[in-house]
């Protein structure tokens, strides 16, 4: 698929070559270029490898972040679990002083519905009871070892 370079559109966002966009005919202002000829288009494998090399020092910080954030959050349960024995072996369900705020919150059970139970055996009650809800776009980031 060809891919434009120039600016995303101003209409849906998307990076796509006009001349391939399902949308062009209700567009406001399209680009009336052919693709192989207008200078700005190119492969995603093209634009990729430039997207990559273009935003390299990115994906190192954004490596060195997560791994800091996973050794901190590994240190933070450490301390907390420390805590928390400490508090079960003394009886204190709270603490409140001029550094932090600590409540001890007893073990309990959560109940819950098996949905995927409840739409094998139910579908129409759970096809009744489902609700849908817009989430936002976002990327999801796996560091490499």
């Amino acid at each position: 698929m060809k891919v434009c370079n120039f600016e995303p559109c101003a209409q849906n966002g998307s990076n796509m070559c006009c001349f391939f966009c399902p949308e062009k005919e209700a567009c406001d202002s399209p680009c009336d270029k052919h693709p192989d000829s207008c200078g700005h288009c190119g492969t995603v494998e093209t634009d990729l490898a430039a997207f990559e090399t273009q935003y390299m020092t990115v994906f190192e910080q954004i490596k060195r972040v997560v791994e800091s954030k996973k050794a901190m959050e590994a240190q933070e349960k450490e301390l907390k679990d420390k805590l928390r024995e400490a508090m079960e072996a003394h009886g204190i369900k709270s603490i409140d002083n001029q550094l932090v705020k600590i409540t001890y919150v007893a073990p309990t059970t959560a109940i819950s519905i098996d949905s995927a139970k409840l739409k094998k055996r139910y579908p129409a009650i759970a096809e009744e009871c489902s609700k849908s809800s817009p989430k936002a776009g976002y990327i999801k980031i796996e560091v490499k070892e």
